[in-house]
């Protein structure tokens, strides 16, 4: 035994209500617009599902960076350190302070780091990253910023250009 149920969709008991006109009138495009929806979520939930057909390319150098020492490392443009901001000086003196704000004593401090530095065929720096860090962030970003702006003479090997990886030690000390 099959049942059939009466879906009809009958708003005819309020059609005499001018809300409901308005419903009705605009129900055409409602529908539509309903409709585009649908598909773009169904067309966007496939693409998600099929797998891309992609072909797998390495664009990475085919020749190895070499590891170069820091003494095989030689400045074209040197980074320039010159110009100390002024919360640098104050990480490189530490001192003791009375009551009063006069100073009792200052100790010198040093501030060591490494830098691992990427430099490509033509001696420009691609990348910079912090190997041993001087405990300050902000003093290991500035020397960052101003290592990227800096360039080498590029690494030969063989008289051919080749890209390089150095690592650097820095270190500032209080005058």
């Amino acid at each position: 035994m099959i049942r059939k149920r009466n879906t009809k969709f009958d708003l005819n008991h309020i059609a005499s209500n001018d809300t409901a006109s308005l419903f009705l009138s605009n129900i055409k495009s409602i529908g539509a617009y309903s409709l585009l929806v649908t598909m773009f979520a169904l067309f966007t939930m496939t693409a998600s599902i099929t797998p891309a057909q992609a072909e797998i390319v390495d664009l990475s150098s085919p020749e190895p960076v070499i590891k170069f020492a820091s003494q095989d490392a030689s400045w074209l443009t040197p980074p320039n350190f010159e110009r100390l901001d002024r919360f640098m000086h104050s990480y490189l003196t530490d001192c003791s302070y009375d009551q009063y704000g006069n100073v009792i004593q200052c100790y010198r401090t040093d501030l060591k780091m490494v830098f691992s530095l990427r430099v490509d065929t033509q001696g420009g720096i691609r990348n910079v990253k912090v190997i041993e860090s001087s405990g300050i962030t902000d003093i290991d970003r500035w020397v960052a910023r101003r290592l990227k702006s800096a360039r080498f003479k590029p690494f030969l090997r063989k008289g051919k250009a080749v890209e390089g990886r150095v690592d650097i030690p820095i270190t500032f000390g209080a005058q």
